[in-house]
């Protein structure tokens, strides 16, 4: 699913999205408001089991509930959300009704983790941009065998040149400004690797990330802007003979509020198995300080055949494994896929054992787990879904509607779960 759009269009579809995701926030508290729960409703559809909308086994997600209630309390704090997946998450429209409903009600801190995706060639988030002046080699985790290193991002872009640089754009959505004022660059930090200067929209340098630098992560340098911007460049700077490349995983783009973070990493084609073979992907993920990390994959699973159940459910736990090894005191929700269609037109049985196997896999283990699966209709519902405009013609990807409608769906299961913890706290202060 690969988008190819004009600046016009682009601002088109940025407006489209906005009123998309904007729609169910007019029941939602805002952060201000001091309410200690939140309120939330989204639209209604006759084939989704709205009473099913729930996280199963929510109270293993308490300190996170926690965290966000702290936030409602105006306690200065941040609470760093990641979502993993695959294309239905490189598009950024579930995740961007997730960030938006999340910072609307907890606030914001900024617009996390992007990915130099249009530099590799590939679809982009609506609120972002990164162009480069050179032409990159890039790699994607789903071509395991090929020797170029994937990090936090998913995706992987290189550069020999040494007059390469990155311009990175945050574009505000609604009342939410995405302005940054801190930027932390994931990328291979070695003797070889350029160093950066930081340049403004007129070519002023106004700070620099450099490598030899004391800095927490071996894969990171991070640097304080002198203001907020929404537009900024890094240009390569070689400061020894060493220096020959440049080899970036994503960045980390924040301002200096209270509130939450929400990440998320999509991949076209991915699967769980590829993430594990990544080579620095779950290191990486320990520079976010996730304390909570939602796991949507299945979808690419599913269209394989013979489908392996158990193959499949070994695969997701490695990737499970490997995220709790870097971040043991991250809480985990796996959201199982919903229905769509195998190779277009025919009904997919393997999506029923897939979503069943993942239930039971998370009870087993005590992990939380949302069954979009069930609640959106269960077998043969992706007929409904296309039926309502939610699902785009090649029955496996959804329309925009269709994904902020699962955004906001989702979000109001975690509601759900927070309003019965906020329920049983004393009141805010």
């Amino acid at each position: 699913m690969t988008y190819h759009l004009s600046g016009r269009d682009s601002c088109y579809l940025l407006r489209s999205i906005w009123l998309l995701l904007l729609l169910p926030l007019l029941h939602a508290c805002s952060a201000a408001d001091g309410g200690k729960e939140v309120p939330y409703t989204v639209q209604k559809y006759p084939f989704i089991h709205t009473e099913r909308n729930e996280i199963i086994h929510a109270e293993s997600l308490d300190s996170v509930f926690e965290q966000l209630y702290q936030l409602r309390a105006s306690r200065p704090l941040r609470v760093n959300i990641l979502q993993i997946g695959d294309s239905h998450i490189q598009a950024d429209f579930i995740s961007s009704a997730l960030r938006t409903n999340f910072q609307t009600a907890f606030g914001n801190a900024g617009r996390g983790l992007v990915v130099p995706l249009h530099v590799a060639g590939t679809n982009e988030s609506f609120n972002y941009r990164i162009t480069s002046n050179v032409v990159c080699t890039s790699k994607r985790c789903v071509f395991v065998n090929d020797p170029m290193p994937i990090g936090i991002g998913g995706v992987t872009i290189r550069s020999f040149s040494e007059n390469t640089s990155f311009r990175i754009r945050s574009f505000n959505q609604g009342p939410l400004n995405y302005a940054f004022s801190k930027v932390t660059l994931f990328y291979q930090k070695d003797s070889s690797a350029f160093d950066f200067d930081v340049l403004d929209t007129a070519g002023r340098i106004i700070s620099s990330l450099h490598h030899a630098l004391e800095d927490d992560y071996s894969f990171t340098s991070r640097t304080d802007l002198p203001y907020n911007t929404n537009d900024i460049t890094l240009r390569v700077k070689k400061l020894s003979e060493q220096q020959n490349e440049t080899t970036v995983y994503g960045l980390n783009l924040e301002n200096d509020s209270s509130g939450v973070l929400f990440h998320s990493v999509g991949v076209n084609g991915a699967e769980a198995f590829q993430y594990v073979r990544a080579s620095y992907f779950a290191e990486q993920t320990q520079a976010l300080q996730p304390q909570l990390i939602i796991i949507s994959l299945g979808t690419n699973e599913a269209q394989r055949l013979p489908f392996d159940t158990r193959g499949t459910i070994a695969k997701l736990d490695s990737l499970v494994k490997a995220l709790y090894f870097y971040n043991p005191k991250a809480k985990i929700l796996i959201t199982t896929p919903t229905d769509s269609y195998f190779r277009k037109k025919y009904y997919n049985n393997s999506l029923a054992a897939l979503h069943t196997a993942m239930v039971q896999y998370a009870t087993d283990n005590g992990i939380a787990i949302w069954d979009l699966y069930s609640i959106g209709g269960g077998y043969k519902s992706c007929y409904q879904w296309k039926r309502y405009g939610l699902m785009r013609a090649d029955g496996i990807h959804f329309t925009s509607q269709g994904y902020a409608f699962q955004g906001n769906l989702l979000f109001e299961a975690l509601m759900k779960a927070y309003n019965q913890y906020a329920q049983n706290k004393p009141d805010i202060k």
